[in-house]
């Protein structure tokens, strides 16, 4: 994947009484291997953009291309698919089944796949993520910050082309998410993934190379760092 581009994405909720506008005409473009924070208050449309972004919810109007081809005119089926293999998603909450161990939940996109597990990625994940002496460990024996290095191989086992985050660090203490956006920057550099964090916490969007702000679901600043 070299580019993505968004092209007048709105959303619109409910019926003409009660319709609520979570985006409203937005669009730009993401370059391979950018780090992107999208920043903006509860209620601003970020977390629908990211939806959008992960063909997760189909917008009202408008296209997203990923290298020249709309996701959007794919059937439910080929957009799963598309989902597994182009798209990783780390939510705040980090939604590890607790029946398996460490290496279980981070390989089971693999598993649901039904490919066979790269035990040479599986090492560098487990390496990057600090997480080898706790492999066979269950979510329950696991710190939140653990559990999110879990959440966050999940992710990135596919090998996706784009990793994108919804507030990953919500639930975690300063130092625990200095180390999580430790991480997500390793990773980034190492796989040369497109990474997209939506945050509220303007100093993790200050990691970011880009900060796009977003208000009452349309775009009212996009910086780049220099």
């Amino acid at each position: 994947m070299e580019s993505i581009k968004v092209c007048n994405l709105s959303k619109l909720y409910g019926n003409s009484m009660n319709k609520v506008v979570a985006l409203n005409d937005v669009s730009f473009e993401i370059k391979k291997g950018e780090f992107i924070a999208i920043i903006g208050a509860s209620g601003s449309g970020k977390s629908t953009l990211l939806h959008m972004l992960g063909g997760v919810d189909r917008p009202t109007s408008g296209n997203i291309y990923y290298d020249n081809e709309d996701i959007y005119t794919l059937s439910d089926d080929e957009l799963a698919i598309f989902r597994r293999k182009k798209v990783g998603i780390i939510y705040q909450f980090y939604n590890l089944i607790p029946i398996l161990n460490v290496e279980e939940n981070i390989c089971l996109p693999i598993e649901l796949d039904k490919r066979k597990v790269d035990s040479k990625i599986l090492e560098e994940l487990l390496e990057l993520l600090n997480l080898k002496d706790r492999r066979k460990h269950l979510p329950s024996q696991l710190s939140g910050g653990q559990q999110q290095r879990v959440s966050i191989g999940r992710a990135l086992i596919t090998k996706p082309d784009i990793i994108l985050a919804d507030e990953p660090t919500g639930n975690l203490d300063s130092k625990t998410t200095d180390e999580i956006l430790n991480i997500f920057e390793k990773a980034n550099k190492k796989y040369n993934q497109t990474l997209i964090i939506i945050t509220h916490n303007i100093e993790i969007a200050q990691k970011a190379d880009r900060i796009i702000t977003i208000k009452d679901g349309k775009i009212i600043s996009d910086e780049r760092k220099n």
